[in-house]
């Protein structure tokens, strides 16, 4: 099937899943297909993979809910994107480190057979799986698995069906305050479909080997460090990956669109809380820019790699990876 016509056919199906009322989820694996999908770089001695699980498109009425009609529209215009066309990326991070293999958040998944919830058929078929195999990595060779939240694009790829955990081996390192509000009732008004997803990808790792850390600043691994950033989620990380004077910042879900990076009190109404989402963005901003960090950010063009600059106290995206 042509690009254009899927596209023109699928809106509707593309579009469902950011708000949370869609009857059916099937993403097919030549969506949104480029050359990269696969982009590797080196930070000091670890290597870098960024896998391209899928792509989706986002609403400007979702992204920037409290934009200035003129300020929007004069930035989307800027960047060459549409109200009812932000594309975004869904991503996966694979770091290797002498025999470790490490992988930040797991994409979407992929299921074989339609997932049926409350009467209603979704089919997931994300890339990562097939990516790794593609790199020659095996399931069973992830030694380390860290999530830096339990939204859906993010936990998916933890189990496949009745297939079971897709990484045996793996140690899974999750933060104690992103676990305790999703198991507690003060995610009760989270969509179902989400608490569902945490039900059985995250929940079900408790009797595995499971590393809940706390605080700020934590190391997880030697050269890994995650950082916390609530505001998207109640315990959502960022990752610093630090070899040899050289530093990576997956930022994961603390900002969602370099717009955001420009306009700190647009809000999004993918965030938990905007006030702790702004200060966790500052607080990023400021960090990557100090240290002279590249930056990966999960939703932003693939591979969505860059740097932060400032100018009169204006922060901006860079976008450079090559």
């Amino acid at each position: 099937m042509q690009r254009r016509k899927f596209l023109q056919s699928s809106t509707a199906l593309i579009s469902a899943f950011p708000l949370f009322h869609f009857n059916q989820f099937d993403i097919f694996n030549n969506l949104f297909l480029t050359d990269d999908e696969i982009v590797t770089i080196k930070v000091g001695t670890t290597t870098c993979t960024i896998f391209r699980d899928l792509m989706f498109k986002y609403l400007a009425m979702d992204f920037f809910i409290n934009a200035n009609q003129a300020e929007l529209e004069q930035s989307i215009n800027k960047y060459k994107i549409k109200p009812d066309n932000i594309p975004s990326t869904f991503i996966a991070v694979l770091l290797q480190q002498g025999d470790k293999k490490i992988l930040i958040d797991t994409g979407i998944g992929f299921l074989e057979e339609p997932m049926i919830f409350r009467g209603e058929a979704y089919v997931f078929k994300g890339r990562v799986q097939q990516l790794l195999l593609q790199q020659n990595i095996k399931k069973e060779d992830i030694t380390d698995v860290i999530i830096t939240h339990f939204h859906p694009d993010h936990i998916g790829g933890l189990y496949n069906g009745a297939n079971g955990l897709n990484y045996p081996n793996a140690k899974f390192h999750l933060h104690e305050n992103e676990w305790a509000y999703w198991h507690s009732t003060l995610s009760d008004g989270q969509p179902a479909l989400f608490k569902h997803f945490v039900e059985t990808n995250i929940t079900i790792l408790k009797n595995l080997n499971l590393h809940l850390y706390k605080g700020d600043f934590t190391e997880l691994l030697p050269g890994i460090t995650a950082v916390t950033t609530e505001g998207h989620t109640r315990g959502q990380i960022a990752v610093i990956i630090h070899s040899e004077k050289e530093y990576l910042l997956y930022i994961s879900d603390a900002i969602l669109h370099p717009l955001h990076i420009e306009q700190l009190d647009w809000q999004t109404n993918y965030d938990w809380d905007h006030q702790k989402a702004k200060l966790s963005r500052i607080k990023l901003l400021e960090l990557a820019y100090k240290e002279n960090m590249l930056v990966n950010a999960f939703h932003f063009n693939f591979p969505g790699l860059g740097k932060i600059d400032k100018l009169e106290n204006k922060w901006s995206w860079n976008y450079n990876y090559k």
